[in-house]
């Protein structure tokens, strides 16, 4: 997912293009507080802080992901990849380990190391103002830097899912009882309790003055009732693909296209409702390159099918990854579900055996659980679903 833009300690650093506007809109707070700082700062000397505070926002974000990814190498997570968020946002190359302690340490990494960041650039400010009034526009930028970095590692540390407080919150509970399921049911309750206790503060303050900073306060507390929500339901869906394999409920000798055809080959078929395929591997030669699923084709024009080769839109590594036989299904579903892909291919000593999708998943947990039952949360098994359009909405040559 995204685009790539450099390589730390052998770590691809992705970004989502949505960044622009975010990095826009941090540069223009900025002028206006350093503004307020120094009335008499020419506009565009202002300007050129505000870019500078902008881009150093950026590179602590980076830091607080990649804190994440060097704890995870250290607990023994494989990270080739690393997807930068804003806030707190959950992307699919988040490292993660089946280990709560270790997860935990995972988790507790990004914020620490963002208030790490404040703690030091504040250190510095204070010696800058010792200089005297004429470096005031300096202490202006890393008092920004400051506050920025210190929301960056206090609002990870809220403790909902998928912010890393929730993680922590899961991951303890899960080391506590030994049971995952334990650990989810928890992360569900403390988002709904911290969802619920935010918007009561955003309506404290939006009903004296009508203040509409409380209103997106609540906003923002019924959306950590609504990720809660989603924890409830992952846990419905666990109970119901536990114990299972991936070779259960695989569709097995997949159809195969080749990379440099035309998307109009599988298109059709893929948007057909009625088909069962909703995800096809490229294969090029013995390789498995990419995937090509209903997401991809969904974000194309019609008309752009004939012109439009399959390299082009396909999913790569290290978004695509390779599924076994013999993996528990369950891991599966969450693979691609963090992926945001509607598969993935399945290998056997590295043969294409099979493909794993949403819809495949779908129906083999319909056909256990009973004809007539709704289909579970999170998979219906008569729509191909895309995944998350944040995770989808990329560079489709990621």
């Amino acid at each position: 997912m995204g685009v790539p833009i450099a390589r730390v300690f052998g770590i691809e650093i992705r970004v989502q293009l949505g960044w622009v506007i975010i990095l826009a809109l941090i540069a223009v707070i900025a002028v206006g507080q350093l503004t307020a700082v120094d009335p008499g700062l020419e506009a565009a000397v202002s300007w050129v802080l505000g870019g500078v505070v902008a881009f150093g926002f950026f590179v602590s974000s980076i830091s607080h992901d990649l804190a994440h990814a060097l704890v995870a190498r250290r607990r023994g997570v494989e990270v080739q990849a690393i997807g930068v968020s804003f806030f707190g946002g959950a992307t699919p190359l988040d490292p993660t380990s089946p280990n709560p302690g270790d997860d935990a340490a995972i988790a507790a990494s990004g914020p620490l190391t963002s208030i790490g960041i404040a703690a030091v650039l504040f250190a510095i400010s204070v010696g800058i103002v010792a200089l005297g009034e004429g470096f005031r526009a300096a202490v202006g930028v890393l008092s920004v830097l400051v506050l920025l970095n210190l929301l960056l590692g206090v609002v990870n540390l809220v403790p909902a899912y998928p912010l890393d407080g929730g993680r922590i919150v899961r991951d303890l509970a899960w080391r506590r009882s030994g049971s995952e399921r334990s650990g989810w049911r928890a992360a569900s309750l403390s988002g709904r309790a911290t969802g619920l206790i935010v918007i009561a503060i955003g309506i404290a303050l939006l009903l004296p003055k009508g203040d509409i900073t409380g209103a997106m306060v609540a906003l923002t507390g019924w959306f950590l009732i609504l990720s809660a929500n989603a924890v409830r339901d992952r846990i419905k869906l666990d109970d119901l693909v536990g114990g299972h394999l991936v070779s259960e409920a695989m569709e097995p000798a997949p159809a195969t296209v080749n990379p440099s055809l035309t998307v109009d080959t599988f298109a059709a078929q893929l948007l057909d409702g009625e088909s069962s395929v909703t995800a096809v591997p490229v294969v090029q030669g013995d390789d498995i390159v990419g995937l090509l699923g209903v997401g991809q084709v969904r974000r194309l024009r019609r008309t752009a099918w004939a012109s439009t080769r399959v390299e082009d839109v396909m999913a790569r590594p290290p978004r695509m990854t390779l599924l076994a036989p013999t993996d528990a299904l369950k891991g599966a579903l969450e693979r691609i579900q963090r992926a945001g892909l509607d598969g993935l291919p399945v290998l056997d000593d590295g043969h294409l055996v099979g493909m794993l999708t949403r819809r495949g998943i779908g129906a083999f947990v319909q056909s256990r659980s009973g004809k007539g039952r709704p289909p579970p949360p999170g998979i219906d098994e008569s729509l191909p679903v895309a995944g998350p359009p944040a995770s989808e909405g990329e560079d489709q040559r990621s």
